[in-house]
C-alpha cells in the first residue's frame, strides 16, 4: 500500500534531512504527559502493542514512485515493529530539572532506523509519572500527535475504535498543473519580498551533534484566563496568536541588541493548522498545515501596539490573499526535487537562513481525556527540536486551560543569563 506525499509533506522531510545533516538526528518533537499515580509500564506496553497493530502506516517508510512523486510505503501488518518503550526511575525527590535533563536526553536520541517513528519514554518519580512520546514530524504534527495519543487512550478503555475511520488515502496530485504554477507565482512573489531588506539572525557556530535544550513555562488556569482576557482587550478577540507572537518577538529583540545585532528586520514563520475540526480524527498522519511568512521591522518591535497591529494586519492580508493555501498548492512542485536541492533552494532567499526563530500556537490540545490509562493527566506540554537553522523557538499550547509555553534552543546558541533574561521576561509579560 501507498500514501502520496504532499509538498508540506515533502518540505518536512527536507527539514528533517537538514536536521540530521546538521545535528545528526531529525526533525523529531516530543509531546510530554504529566501523570498523577505511577504508570504500569506492563500495562502500557500490551495496550501500546496492540494499538499499534491496527496502525502498519507506523512503521513505514518514504520512496519515490515510477511517477516520480513521493510516497509513503506501508508494510504488511506482519511486519509491523514491536513498541519501543524506555523506562526511567528518578529519585523519589527529583526537582524538575532533573525530569527536564531526561526528557533533553529522550528527545536528542536518534530513531534505530528508517522505520521507526514513534518512541515512548516513561519516568518514575514518587508517585508521579512522565510518559514522553518522541515523533517523527515526517509521519505526524502536533495536532495528529495529540489524537493519536487520544485515540490510544480510548482504544484502552474500549471506548471507541479510530482505526477504521482514518483516511490515509493521498493522490499523487500530477494534475491542475496551472492552478499549481499559479500558486507558485503568488508564493513566489512573498518569497521575494521577504528578501528584499536584510534579515537578523543569531549566529550559529558549530552545530555537529548538539544537543537542544529547553525550559518550560507553565500557568495555571487562572494565570492562563488572565492572561487571555489580557490579549482580547489589547488584540481583539481570538487574537492570542498575535498577541503571543508580539511578545515573543519583543522578548527576543532584547537578546539580538544586547548581542549588538542593530540591523535587519526579524522573519517568522508561523504553522496552522488546515484541518477542519470534523476531519481531525480522519487526519491523524502525516502534516495537515500550511504557514504565515511574517516580517517586522526592527523599529515595530520596540513598540508593542504597532508591532501587534503590524502582525494583525499581515496575518489579515496573506489570509485575504489565501497564502496559507497557495503555499500547499505551490509545495506540490517542489517534490520533484531531491531532499539536498531542495534544502539548498529553500534556503536562497535568506542567504542560508529560513527565519530569525520558530513560533507556534498550537492552541488547545487535542487529547480530550482527563485521565490516561486511569491516571489523571495533570499538564501536557511539547517539546519540539527546531530546523537548524534558526535553532531557536519559542511554542504555545493549552491543555485543559492551562497554558505552557516552551523556549527550544540549540545547545550553547544562548548563554546562561541570556536564557534567563528570555525565561523571566516571557513569566513576566504573562503576568507570572
Amino acid at each position: 500500500m501507498k500514501r502520496y506525499l504532499t509538498g508540506i509533506d515533502w518540505i518536512i522531510h527536507t527539514i528533517d534531512y537538514a536536521s540530521k545533516k546538521k545535528t545528526g538526528v531529525g526533525n523529531m518533537f516530543q509531546i510530554v504527559l504529566q501523570l498523577e499515580g505511577v504508570l504500569d509500564e506492563t500495562t502500557l506496553r500490551e495496550c501500546l502493542n496492540k494499538f499499534i497493530k491496527k496502525f502498519p502506516v507506523v512503521n513505514g517508510r518514504s520512496t519515490r514512485d515510477y511517477n516520480l512523486a513521493p510516497y509513503w510505503k506501508i508494510y504488511s501488518k506482519e511486519k509491523i515493529l514491536p513498541s519501543n518503550i524506555k523506562t526511567y526511575r528518578l529519585d523519589d525527590n527529583a526537582v524538575f530539572s532533573e525530569v527536564l535533563s531526561t526528557l533533553e536526553q529522550a528527545i536528542n536520541t536518534s530513531f534505530n532506523s528508517v522505520q521507526d517513528h514513534l518512541v515512548f519514554h516513561l519516568i518514575h518519580v514518587g508517585k508521579t509519572s512522565f510518559l514522553a512520546v518522541v515523533f517523527d514530524h515526517c509521519l505526524f504534527d502536533a495536532r495528529g500527535a495529540e489524537v493519536f495519543l487520544d485515540m490510544l487512550q480510548q482504544e484502552q478503555k474500549k471506548k471507541t475504535d479510530y482505526s477504521n475511520k482514518i483516511s490515509l488515502v493521498e493522490s499523487a496530485h500530477l494534475c491542475k498543473w496551472k492552478e499549481k504554477f499559479e500558486a507558485g507565482k503568488w508564493v513566489n512573489r512573498k518569497r521575494l519580498q521577504l528578501s528584499e531588506n536584510k534579515s537578523r539572525f543569531l549566529p550559529l557556530h558549530s552545530v555537529s551533534g548538539k544537543k537542544f535544550r529547553f525550559k518550560i513555562i507553565s500557568l495555571d488556569e487562572r494565570q492562563t484566563s488572565a492572561i487571555i482576557d489580557t490579549a482580547y482587550n489589547e488584540a481583539g478577540y481570538l487574537m492570542f496568536m498575535p498577541y503571543t507572537l508580539a511578545i515573543s518577538i519583543q522578548v527576543l529583540h532584547s537578546i539580538f541588541l544586547k548581542r549588538g545585532i542593530h540591523t535587519g528586520d526579524y522573519i517568522i514563520p508561523v504553522s496552522i493548522d488546515t484541518r477542519s475540526a470534523e476531519k481531525v480524527h480522519q487526519e491523524v498522519f502525516f502534516n495537515h498545515m500550511s504557514f504565515f511568512l511574517l516580517r517586522v521591522k526592527a523599529n515595530e518591535a520596540d513598540n508593542f501596539p504597532v508591532l501587534l497591529q503590524s502582525i494583525k494586519q499581515q496575518v489579515y492580508d496573506q489570509i485575504k490573499l489565501d497564502l496559507p493555501a497557495n503555499i500547499e498548492k505551490a509545495s506540490l512542485l517542489m517534490r520533484i526535487a531531491p531532499l539536498s536541492v531542495l534544502n539548498y533552494l529553500m534556503r536562497l532567499p535568506l542567504k542560508g537562513q529560513i527565519a530569525s526563530f520558530c513560533f507556534s500556537y498550537i492552541g488547545e490540545s487535542a487529547y480530550a481525556s482527563p485521565v490516561f490509562m486511569e491516571k489523571k493527566v495533570h499538564n501536557i506540554f511539547h517539546m519540539p527540536r527546531v530546523p537548524t537553522p534558526p535553532g531557536l523557538g519559542i511554542f504555545f499550547g493549552q491543555f485543559q486551560g492551562k497554558l505552557n509555553v516552551v523556549l527550544s534552543y540549540l545547545d550553547g546558541m544562548l548563554e546562561e543569563d541570556e536564557i534567563d533574561s528570555i525565561v523571566h521576561t516571557l513569566q513576566s509579560r504573562l503576568g507570572v
